[in-house]
């Protein structure tokens, strides 16, 4: 009874989301409270365990980020960054949208993804009304570009860390398996913006010289604020490659930097406040709660030894059933929890397969997980964080819009990768 309240809690919620009728973070808040309330998790819990609670890592590193990337915006930095890219495309649209993918994408590879769209989708929306082009496109390139990128390496997208950590790899032996399924990503993910945007980017030569002929040195301003800053986004990077700074985690070294950033720039408290956003915040919170109470009353789990039960036993079929049921599965209820729930039970598969670790059941995972971010807005923190970036632009980039886009490619990125599963993993 308690899970199936639960479950149709989470699933009410979901369908508020995406009619987005009523705000995304009171929707998530009453459907936490709602869960708490009906006893599906306990408050300490959902205080206290990142498991099936709120993640304050993933809140902590939010917040530090946001001052940054404040601090960041009073130096000019993003407009600079965004004529240079103007000036390295000659003003062109289309291939400025395939810059925004790659360069998303690499930096993914050694900065967690949430960052890279904290960091670049202002840059994005930048270039994009410098080129006179609708900004969705960018906006959805620097999330889904990110998203993709990610999936190389151990700390480009937290289910590759928990993964990780689960079967002790190191940074270089995930990357020789899952950097070709990034790359691979990569191509389909470009090749399907081209595609679908080949239209939808005109531009007039006027447009364009003007991009080219920005004059990138005047953009610059409060240029303490900007050593500081990139010094600190450095430390930052090189804490999570370290995996803490002495002794620090990443994420609270996020926040101090964060803090000592908001500081240096001396902006008035408004504007400290006002770069933080706490809708956002919220939000993740109350999701976080929603979906700690799944894996609490094991609606998870459920699923999971229902999987085992009916994929059999070849294990090359395992795996490209598993990276699909995971992409679907974690474009709908957010890859972080769903990898941790399924942890165990690819544990339990392996050793009933006789499989030696790390096993082409845990890539199959990795893969579907990190690729399945990619459906749908709550697939994964950075989509949800990207669009909330837009709507304070002023831009008008709905859930639908997204999935329109996310389906997609998530699709293609996930049947691309069959192959390498069946002829090299296998």
């Amino acid at each position: 009874m308690l899970m199936t309240l639960t479950v149709a809690i989470f699933a009410v919620a979901y369908v508020l989301i995406a009619s987005e009728k009523v705000p995304h973070y009171l929707v998530t808040t009453a459907g936490a409270i709602a869960v708490l309330v009906i006893g599906a998790v306990d408050p300490v819990t959902a205080l206290s365990d990142h498991e099936m609670g709120i993640d304050w890592n993933v809140i902590l590193l939010l917040f530090g980020m946001m001052l940054l990337v404040g601090a960041l915006q009073t130096t000019g930095l993003f407009e600079y960054l965004a004529a240079q890219s103007a000036d390295i495309a000659r003003g062109n649209p289309r291939v400025t949208l395939v810059l925004i993918l790659v360069v998303s994408a690499l930096t993914s590879a050694v900065l967690p993804n949430l960052t890279i769209v904290m960091l670049i989708a202002p840059v994005a929306i930048s270039l994009a009304r410098t080129l006179s082009v609708s900004p969705v496109p960018f906006v959805l390139a620097t999330i889904i570009g990110s998203n993709v990128g990610g999936t190389a390496t151990l700390i480009g997208d937290p289910p590759n860390l928990i993964i990780g950590s689960r079967i002790g790899i190191e940074f270089l032996p995930f990357l020789a398996v899952m950097g070709p399924i990034a790359l691979i990503g990569l191509v389909v993910t470009i090749v399907y913006f081209l595609i679908a945007y080949r239209h939808d980017l005109p531009n007039k030569k006027v447009d364009r010289d003007r991009a080219v002929k920005l004059d990138e040195s005047t953009m610059i301003r409060n240029v303490p604020t900007l050593v500081i800053g990139l010094v600190l986004l450095a430390v930052i990077i090189g804490s999570y490659i370290a995996g803490s700074l002495a002794g620090l985690p990443p994420a609270y070294v996020a926040l101090v930097g964060g803090v000592f950033a908001a500081a240096v720039s001396r902006a008035p408290l408004r504007a400290v406040s006002a770069s933080v956003e706490w809708k956002t915040l919220a939000f993740f919170a109350g999701l976080f709660i929603l979906v700690g109470a799944l894996v609490s009353v094991g609606a998870l789990r459920v699923f999971s030894t229902w999987l085992i039960s009916v994929i059999g036993t070849d294990v090359p079929t395992i795996s490209v059933i598993l990276v699909a049921i995971s992409g679907l599965i974690s474009g709908i209820v957010d890859n972080i929890p769903y990898v941790t729930s399924m942890v165990p039970v690819i544990a339990d598969m392996n050793n009933a397969l006789g499989l030696s670790e790390p096993s082409v059941l845990w890539w199959a995972l990795a893969t579907g997980a990190d690729f399945g971010g990619n459906l749908t807005v709550v697939g994964a923190s950075a989509n949800i964080v990207g669009l909330a970036i837009a709507h304070r632009e002023g831009i008008k980039l709905t859930m639908v819009d997204y999935a329109k886009v996310g389906v997609p490619v998530t699709a293609l990125t996930i049947l691309a990768t069959i192959p390498y599963f069946l002829f090299v993993l296998a």
